[in-house]
């Protein structure tokens, strides 16, 4: 389905295309009442010299086709003589192109040999034109124009054509109703005879507007594409409207009121409240462009991974439904050669306007770029144009330039590509509820496709991520910064949270022994401060090996990104991040527990057995314990909120998750219960079992009491933050196995 495109265009660009039409008419009109050929020069513009270069050579196209099927002929080199303004810089390749199949139509049999030697400065583009032409189409814009000669009112076959709705480059949609299935459709009407009706059949996605069926009129030469009837207009049309409102009034509401005067235009009752539109109420603009761009990238990855490529994003092809849900059509399945539409329509309808630079670079025929080369960072960029144009109300490259010659037009295009939207364009982009929106889109904008996202899937996972501020925030952080710095150093961080506590607990233990303990076993006093440093000496070290072993993967992944890398997709390094705050406590619990067992061994084995008997080494190994399981805890915390809030994110990259990461993150959600109730109960347990030994320090119960108390309140803190980071993890869209 197809609209008209004037709503986007200058005033001076609409004005040129306005002559452009009215003249060629005129001429077509000359030419049946006179019955003779008429003078070109009678019908080029005075005045209007952008509109004069394009209209000659459009008129030079329908004299030449006309004269043909009448026996007439006329050669080039006569409109050359009789125009030399052609002969400046080599008649245009569109119209070589055109007259050689005109000429190879009429059954001249023309060979490309001939008008290489004719126009030699033409030669290169026409032996890629011409080398790989299997089917002739036109580049005429009055023959495109008048292909399709139906108006509503009529009856063409199962369908009465109600009301014209929509008319494009090379066909005319109507509302019509389907008499055998007495519905309403709409039903494009072209001349063409693509395969766009046999591939769109097959898109089954919420946001492509889905073809019935096609049906082929041989005996008038009309294709007949039937698809469900979307009465709320185009994107184009909310530009429109968008124009008549001050920018700072823009919301959601905006876009309602759009396809609300559409639909009355039409004749139709806008649609009763329904909670897809309060929805699109209650957001601000950013968000309400967002959320289309994002609905878009989402049809355009479907289709991308069926090997469709779209290659006409824009306005007027994203059509609306009553209750503001956007849907691609259109889509330009067939050839993308330098011909293709390669008339004036296109210019002035605004395609050009939203093609990345390859494309247009595949479209000018003095560039050896093959059409073969383009994929989906095209489709990516165009609708980055038209996204950053309903933000706006304007393209982010500034006004385009028409010229007589339509390749330097297209040249022209191609220079503002090369040097992006222009400061004051991205200055004046509106900031609101979707932080990130212009980054995003400018990321698309690149010149050079591989700095663009690498799929549209990608695209549409960043606009997600602008519409879930608190998940970017995780994900993609603002440069610098204290989260820059543990990415920098993951592995110095980690020890700092994972050694700091066990040092204090080991200075605790090591305090609270020498008084409960070694005060009483005069023996082992002299050899204490020897066994720990033999003990902490081994573990420490031990512990801090086992923690570098565990997190290697983790280092390995997060180096890869660091040197520009894109992060690995289904990357075990991520699961490992969120299993890593789990090991770093088995580790401490691990090594108290061993060094619980060798201390009361070693101090036996050189000091002789202690005076309280084997009561003392239950005692020794109680108070390890105990500290042990304080040293793991309190870490657990630590470790898990940096992995989950720093270092997953920073190896999540733009690539998605997968359904797997989903259900790691859930596991950890679901142990922070089980730690917090440890970190809660270990303190209890601890000053219970120093109670209950009789300990003679009171200071170091209390010590102990105050210690935990200040390490629940952490524990309650940091599974508050980890909880919110999770949560907003969770949130994010999975990545499509098969997209």
């Amino acid at each position: 389905m197809l609209s008209t495109t004037g709503h986007s265009l200058p005033a001076s660009t609409t004005r040129i295309w306005d002559v452009i039409t009215e003249r060629l008419e005129a001429f077509a009109r000359a030419w049946e009442s006179a019955g003779a050929p008429p003078e070109l020069a009678a019908f080029l513009p005075i005045g209007w010299p952008d509109a004069r270069g394009l209209l000659l050579v459009e008129l030079i196209k329908f004299d030449l086709e006309t004269r043909l099927q009448r026996g007439l002929d006329c050669a080039l080199e006569d409109y050359i003589r009789q125009f030399p303004e052609l002969d400046r810089a080599g008649p245009p390749a569109d119209l070589l192109y055109e007259d050689f199949h005109l000429r190879r139509r009429a059954g001249r049999a023309p060979q490309p040999s001939d008008y290489f030697d004719r126009f030699p400065d033409r030669a290169d583009e026409l032996a890629r034109l011409l080398g790989g032409t299997a089917v002739a189409r036109s580049t005429s814009v009055l023959a495109s124009r008048t292909a399709v000669s139906v108006r509503a009112g009529d009856r063409l076959d199962d369908f009465d054509l109600l009301t014209l709705i929509g008319e494009g480059q090379f066909a005319k949609v109507f509302l019509a109703r389907q008499l055998t299935m007495q519905r309403l459709v709409a039903l494009k009407v072209t001349a063409s005879r693509g395969m766009e009706a046999q591939t769109l059949a097959q898109l089954d996605h919420p946001h492509i507007v889905r073809v019935y069926d096609q049906r082929v009129l041989n005996e008038r030469g009309l294709q007949l594409v039937y698809m469900p009837y979307l009465p709320g207009g185009t994107l184009l049309d909310v530009i429109a409207h968008a124009r008549t409102v001050p920018a700072d009034q823009w919301t959601g509401r905006t876009l309602l009121d759009a396809i609300d005067a559409v639909l009355v235009r039409r004749g139709e009752v806008p649609s009763a409240a329904s909670p897809v539109r309060r929805l699109w109420a209650e957001r601000d603009w950013a968000t309400t462009v967002c959320a289309i761009g994002a609905k878009l990238a989402a049809a355009l990855d479907y289709a991308h991974a069926r090997g469709v490529l779209h290659r006409d994003v824009k306005p007027a092809n994203v059509l609306l439904a009553a209750d503001g849900e956007p849907l691609l059509a259109d889509f330009n399945v067939g050839c993308c050669s330098k011909l293709d539409g390669a008339g004036p329509v296109v210019l002035f309808g605004g395609s050009l306007g939203y093609m990345a630079l390859e494309h247009l670079e595949a479209f000018d025929p003095s560039h050896p770029r093959a059409p073969e080369t383009l994929d989906g960072r095209a489709d990516a960029f165009s609708l980055a144009v038209t996204l950053w144009e309903l933000a706006t109300g304007s393209r982010p490259f500034g006004p385009e330039r028409v010229t007589p010659d339509r390749q330097e037009t297209v040249r022209g295009l191609a220079a503002q590509r090369r040097t992006g939207p222009p400061p004051e364009a991205v200055a004046a982009f509106p900031s609101g509820g979707a932080p990130g929106l212009r980054d995003v889109l400018l990321s698309c904008l690149q010149a050079d496709p591989d700095r663009r996202p690498a799929t549209v899937g990608e695209l549409g996972r960043e606009l997600e991520l602008c519409l879930r501020p608190a998940a970017r925030a995780l994900v993609r952080p603002a440069p610098g910064g204290w989260r820059e710095l543990v990415c920098r150093y993951p592995l110095l961080t980690v020890y700092l949270f994972a050694v700091i506590p066990n040092m204090l607990a080991s200075a605790f233990n090591i305090a609270y022994n020498r008084a409960e303990i070694i005060a009483q076993w005069s023996a082992a006093e002299s050899v204490f401060d020897q066994v720990i440093l033999a003990v902490n000496g081994v573990f420490f070290p031990l512990g801090m090996v086992a923690s570098w072993l565990a997190l290697r993967p983790v280092l390995r992944g997060l180096r890869h990104v660091r040197r520009g890398n894109r992060p690995v997709p289904d990357d075990p390094a991520r699961g490992r991040c969120l299993q890593f705050g789990a090991m770093t406590a088995g580790i401490s619990v691990v090594c108290w527990t061993l060094a619980g067992v060798l201390w009361p061994i070693i101090l036996r084995a050189t000091a002789g057995p202690p005076p309280q008997g084997e009561e003392a080494y239950v005692h020794f190994l109680l108070s390890l314990i105990v500290c042990g399981l304080m040293a793991a805890v309190y870490p657990y915390f630590m470790v898990t909120c940096l992995s989950v809030t720093v270092l997953y994110p920073a190896l999540l990259g733009s690539s998605g998750f997968g359904p797997d990461d989903r259900a790691a993150l859930r596991r950890v959600e679901n142990s922070l219960g089980r730690y917090r109730a440890a970190a809660t109960a270990v303190p209890l347990i601890a000053v219970a079992i120093l109670a209950s030994r009789g300990a003679s320090n009171p200071p170091a119960v209390a010590a102990m009491s105050v210690a935990g108390l200040v390490g629940v309140a952490l524990a309650f803190m940091l599974e508050s933050r980890t909880r919110a980071a999770l949560a907003a993890l969770i949130d994010l869209p999975a990545r499509e196995r098969d997209s």
